[in-house]
């Protein structure tokens, strides 16, 4: 509950921010050897190596080795880059071709992070035969050490501008591994799979469509590697149990999404009131989030107490969301307590968590910082700090971690450091929580914050809200009907009990049932409030399977054409359960051809790019939620790209000089506006004939391959426009076996150019 208004004056001493540094783990007498494998994704310069490296350093991870033939590229500061990243490789090349064991025997890893997949998938090849060659390449890397530790990737999406049908391609294969890496796995060898491909933004997050950009992209990477990557090295930490995290959804140790529908209850104040735990159940709720003290400022609850509490929850078939109030507004609520005194009291309680983990969620601190930006700026570091000693006492548990700034999130501290702090959870098993109060009286304001953990794919719930407040009219009808549709968890403040500035947050009177307060006839009893969406927690034998499909999305609006891409937009669709994002088709012309799916978008808009100038494309989409239920398609709507900018008329000049005992070569292109208009923004497009290679990522150009040798080459930003007679130099370097001919035919954005 934020007890104090968002613009109250910063009283009392501000606290000096400090660093807060993880202990370092126990490490063995030697290095774990980790080889990264895979194509020009992992090694070109696959900069996601450099931050999963940096990243795995600041938090005591330091006896590591990344190790492979290859050796690192640039990344704006010093790592250790050792790798098997080799651009345009297929894995049923290098499975057919045995090339893994030379790998293996000179580098022996015991850890494997492999992305393969992405050029076989280019290619046509189909998922069953690419999983055939993962079996190959698994069982090389067991002969060379049986206790390797495989950690296979999910790909990213791809949607390059020459394969239309690599976005779904890419969606069928991944569909594919988890089974794949369950039939395989072995005590001795286990194999987990990573999702890459959720929250991977082809349009945001490549700089073509298939290689991941130099912020986002490789960011989102590393963010997933990494928690994967910590378990293997720590192999005594336990994996989650009970109630756990799966993407951006809460679920049950069986799988079953968990969608939070509650009342916050204020029991440390009211000790007396345990008839509430059965009256909030009697409306519908199966969540409640129980207010504990620890005795910094109230309490503290004891451990037997806690024992007492976790029972009433489950007497009333209730998950129990426990809450150290004593928190609230640290660094401006003088007598408030830190997070790291939060964690001494949830370990001095162990014993009454552990066991629970099916109906319990430990909640760190209630509104951890009030609104000294100094002391909110540590929120990361203490929030991770705090995760990483509840691991250490052996707490399972789903833990919920509340935003700063009075849980109010204003500064948007804990949406932009969140995903590093479900990183530093050794079980990745964080979720975390909003407060909405006055600074969410708008559905703009509201939608926005969503949609920023959707499309980052972290798990969100609102942790407390009401229908006013001190600093503002909250919109409590936006909250209850967008966490409904997209499935986030919302639990409303108070039962009852409030004081008297804030006695219109009391959902009954006098903790009575039958006397609601006009706030607890909206929450429990209105539209989108408790009684009508809840779902009881299948560990009370609650929840049915989820076989509804979400409404049909609206037909999709088109903005934002330009001679390569166009942005979509659209109405969303509405789920029982919550849709959790939407799959856009396309295909080609104003008739006929087959739609396919280019991508998935978890917001309602969605840029193509990647598209041929002049050329008329037709799309729809369809909505999906979490159990894997699709809508109808909508209504398809006619895009047409813009001409391009005069491209018509283009010359190109290449030559490639051979070096390196025969086997290398530089080549330098020329590319030359011979038209009559501007040229604003160009693609140029070739093919290798004999095998070669380019070696990324060369320069004046970003530069892609398909395993056939088809290449393309997309302007850089200070070389976009090419003006009438203007011309623009790229090149890079490669390889090749046998003989190195030039490329049959050059085109810019479509159109042959001339060669000369």
């Amino acid at each position: 509950m934020k007890w104090r208004s968002l613009r109250a004056a910063v009283a009392g001493l501000l606290l000096a921010a400090c660093a807060v540094v993880a202990p370092a783990p126990a490490h063995a007498a030697t290095p774990t050897r980790v080889m990264a494998l895979g194509d020009s994704i992992t090694g070109s310069p696959g900069c996601w190596r450099a931050l999963l490296w940096r990243h795995l350093q600041e938090t005591g991870h330091t006896d590591v080795d990344f190790v492979g033939t290859l050796p690192p590229q640039g990344c704006g500061f010093t790592y250790d880059g050792e790798n098997e990243g080799h651009g345009g490789f297929l894995a049923t090349g290098i499975a057919r071709d045995d090339q893994l064991p030379g790998w293996l025997s000179a580098t022996h890893p015991d850890v494997v992070l492999m992305h393969l997949g992405t050029n076989d998938v280019w290619n046509g090849i189909a998922p069953g035969t690419i999983l055939d060659a993962f079996t190959t390449l698994l069982g090389q890397m067991r002969a060379s050490n049986p206790a390797t530790k495989l950690i296979v990737a999910k790909i990213i999406p791809m949607n390059p501008a020459n394969c239309a049908a690599c976005a779904q391609r890419v969606v069928d294969l991944n569909a594919a591994i988890p089974g794949w890496a369950a039939a395989h796995s072995t005590a001795a060898s286990p194999i987990t799979v990573v999702d890459q491909w959720t929250g991977f933004d082809t349009a945001a997050d490549t700089t073509d469509g298939v290689h991941p950009n130099g912020t986002t992209g490789i960011a989102k990477m590393e963010s997933k590697w990494y928690p994967a990557l910590v378990a293997a090295l720590s192999p005594g930490t336990p994996a989650a149990a009970g109630l756990h995290v799966d993407g951006t959804r809460v679920v049950e140790a069986n799988g079953a999404a968990f969608v939070m529908r509650g009342v916050n209850h204020p029991y440390a104040w009211y000790t007396g009131q345990n008839s509430a735990f059965a009256n909030i159940k009697s409306f519908g709720a199966n969540t409640v989030r129980v207010v504990l003290g620890s005795g910094k400022r109230w309490g503290p609850t004891s451990a037997a107490e806690v024992t007492t509490i976790i029972g009433l929850c489950k007497q009333s078939r209730l998950i129990c969301v426990l809450e150290v109030h004593d928190t609230t507004g640290y660094g401006e609520e003088s007598a408030a307590a830190s997070l790291d005194q939060a964690a001494d009291y949830w370990i001095s309680i162990a014993n009454a968590l552990k066991g629970q983990e099916n109906y319990v969620v430990i909640n760190l601190g209630n509104e951890p910082f009030g609104n000294n930006q100094q002391v909110s700026a540590t929120w990361a570091s203490a929030t991770s700090s705090a995760i990483t000693r509840l691991r250490g006492a052996g707490l399972q548990h789903l833990i919920m971690a509340d935003a700063p700034m009075w849980g109010q999130d204003w500064q948007n501290i804990m949406r932009d450091d969140a995903a590093s702090v479900l990183s530093a959870d050794p079980q990745h098993n964080t979720v975390f929580s909003i407060h909405m109060y006055g600074v969410y009286d708008t559905a703009a304001e509201i939608n926005a914050y969503f949609d920023a953990f959707r499309t980052a794919g972290l798990p969100l719930v609102v942790g407390e809200f009401g229908n006013m407040h001190s600093d503002g009219d909250p919109d409590e009808d936006t909250i209850m009907a967008q966490a409904q549709a997209r499935g986030l968890g919302y639990l409303g403040w108070s039962w009852s009990g409030n004081g008297g500035d804030v006695a219109y947050l009391d959902m009954t009177n006098g903790f009575d049932p039958t006397s609601l307060t006009a706030w607890g006839e909206r929450f429990l009893n209105g539209a989108n409030g408790v009684r009508q969406t809840s779902k009881e927690a299948t560990i009370y034998g609650g929840g049915t399977v989820d076989t509804q499909a979400p409404t049909t999305p609206g037909t999709p609006a088109v903005s934002g054409v330009t001679s390569s891409g166009v942005t979509l937009s659209w109405t969303a669709s509405t789920d029982d359960v919550g849709v959790t994002g939407y799959d856009v088709l396309r295909a080609p012309g104003a008739s006929g051809g087959t739609f396919a799916v280019v991508g998935s978008s978890a917001t309602t808009t969605f840029t193509d790019s990647g598209l041929s100038a002049s050329s008329t494309y037709r799309y729809q989409v369809r909505a999906k939620d979490a159990a894997g239920n699709t809508s109808a398609v909508s209504g398809a709507v006619t895009a047409t790209t813009s001409a391009g900018g005069g491209t018509g008329a283009c010359k190109v000049a290449y030559s490639a000089p051979g070096w390196g005992g025969g086997n290398g070569f530089t080549a330098s292109v020329t590319i030359t506006n011979t038209g009559t208009s501007t040229v604003t923004g160009w693609t140029l497009a070739f093919a290798y004939t004999a095998g070669q290679k380019v070696t990324l990522p060369g320069w004046g150009a970003t530069f892609t391959q398909s395993g056939s040798g088809a290449v393309t080459a997309t302007n850089l930003a200070w070389n976009g426009t090419l003006a009438p007679n203007a011309s623009t130099g790229i090149g890079f370097n490669g390889t090749y076996t046998g003989s190195n001919p030039a490329p049959a035919s050059f085109s810019l954005n479509g159109s042959t150019c001339t060669i000369g």
